[in-house]
């Protein structure tokens, strides 16, 4: 149900996206990150040449349980906004144990009472603006190449 809440806001938001994008596949860095999305910067509703490289990157990383997100795979943020999203019960323990690592973190989203839409439970405006350290085409190139990959599926 989460994936598909993500799916559906990416989607509202007319973004261009993919899931599960893998960053510096092939070395001992290797990252996936649950699902990429980006929005051309378009002032105006005008395409220009800068478009892309003033373009928003907003990562979502899923967690469904405490054991997930302690389970030390993914919590991979390199968008311009980040996003953990996870069910409220779980957003209430993680910032009670204060065990979140906030850098790079714009909020955690969960499930609103009717399980239609993400909502921000918490803003984590305490800390400082993130800042995307990777280029726009290497960010492109990434949610390219996860839409040639065959998704991962339940039964796998």
């Amino acid at each position: 149900m989460l994936s598909q809440l993500v799916e559906k806001r990416l989607t509202s938001q007319q973004m261009y996206w993919s899931p599960e994008v893998d960053f510096d596949w092939g070395t001992d860095h290797n990252r996936r990150i649950d699902y990429v999305g980006f929005k051309p910067y378009t002032p105006d509703y005008v395409t220009t040449p800068v478009s892309v490289e003033k373009g928003t990157f907003i990562c979502y990383e899923v967690k469904s349980c405490w054991e997930d997100f302690k389970s030390g795979h993914g919590l991979s943020f390199f968008g311009d906004e980040n996003y953990l999203v996870c069910p409220k019960e779980l957003a209430e323990e993680i910032i009670a144990r204060q065990v979140l690592e906030r850098k790079n973190l714009n909020g955690i989203l969960v499930p609103n009472k009717s399980g239609t839409a993400l909502y921000a439970k918490y803003e984590l405006t305490d800390v400082h603006m993130t800042a995307r350290t990777r280029i726009a085409s290497e960010m492109l190139w990434a949610i390219v190449q996860a839409h040639e990959r065959p998704r991962r599926t339940e039964e796998s």
